[in-house]
């Protein structure tokens, strides 16, 4: 099945590495990253699949993070809140969608985005947001989600795969 097969590798994959890490992390005072996307912080339309895993994504390592706060264990999480980024499968799946190539525009460098993922991991930030429009938009989320709804069954029906 296509879902559990995606569940398994976009969150419990995560999971099980954490948990199978979590003695050394704790022995070294170590660092995680994680990956996850825009979409585990607001929903976005014909994507509930992917956005499934992206907010237990942040469910369970958000969770984690403040269970180590509470025992005192020098372990942080830094999750890395990726929008749109251009990698050559993202601009051949755009390029055969009417508007597409607009939206190849929005895309940030792959180099960038890279930069900005070890940046936040070596300053041990609890949050990432890359490109910087992904934090305003979750913010207005946060303050007027009814509005964000709204907002988000007028954008076009793109389902291609971040």
């Amino acid at each position: 099945d296509f879902f559990v097969d995606f569940l398994n590798i976009n969150l419990v994959s995560y999971v099980r590495l954490a948990s199978l890490a979590l003695p050394l992390l704790k022995e070294s005072s170590g660092h995680t990253v994680v990956m996850s996307a825009f979409n585990g912080k607001m929903p976005i339309p014909n994507l509930a699949w992917y956005s499934a895993a992206k907010f237990g994504l942040d469910g369970f390592f958000s969770s984690l993070r403040v269970e180590l706060m509470k025992a005192q264990q020098d372990v942080s999480v830094t999750l890395a809140v990726l929008g749109d980024i251009w990698t050559p499968r993202k601009q051949e799946a755009l390029e055969k969608l009417p508007g597409g190539k607009k939206m190849l525009d929005f895309a940030a460098a792959i180099d960038k985005a890279a930069v900005a993922i070890i940046r936040g991991g070596a300053t041990r930030a609890r949050e990432i947001y890359y490109p910087v429009y992904t934090f305003p938009w979750y913010q207005l989320t946060n303050l007027m989600p009814q509005v964000m709804d709204y907002l988000m069954t007028k954008i076009p029906d793109y389902s291609t795969e971040q």
